[in-house]
């Protein structure tokens, strides 16, 4: 799982299904829409558990391009080693069970760039990139 992991962390965003050596019955999609002002930018990310089994508990985890950094974090968990961040389920949201998503969101310090390798849970997600809308 750790290989897997990693392997994710470095990859660029798929815009595939995930790939054969995630665990059946586990596959992803992440929407990623975001807006930046001068020092930095917020982002909304929904997380769509497109398989048949639940991800519970979860851990979304992305890799900031550049010199980002995570400022606050909202409907999860935050933390993060940079350029990596992770988001952790909150208590009352344990589980993204299969058809279901949750979406989270951050702010953050530097340049609006689109991250890379969102896993949840270890596994590949499908990332859409998308431009915040009012």
């Amino acid at each position: 799982m750790a290989g897997i992991l990693l392997a994710a962390l470095f990859a660029t965003p798929a815009q595939a299904a995930a790939p054969a050596d995630a665990p059946v019955g586990y596959a992803c999609a992440v929407t990623y829409a975001s807006l930046g002002w001068s020092t930095g930018f917020y982002a909304n990310v929904t997380i769509a558990n497109t398989g048949t089994r639940a991800f519970s508990p979860w851990i979304l985890q992305f890799v900031f391009p550049g010199s980002q950094t995570l400022a606050t974090g909202w409907n999860a968990t935050f933390s993060a080693t940079p350029p990596s961040v992770q988001a952790a389920n909150p208590t009352w949201q344990k589980s993204i069970d299969p058809g279901a998503s949750f979406t989270v969101g951050f702010n953050a310090n530097g340049a609006d760039e689109h991250p890379a390798g969102f896993t949840l849970n270890g596994v590949p997600c499908t990332v859409t990139f998308e431009p915040i809308e009012y």
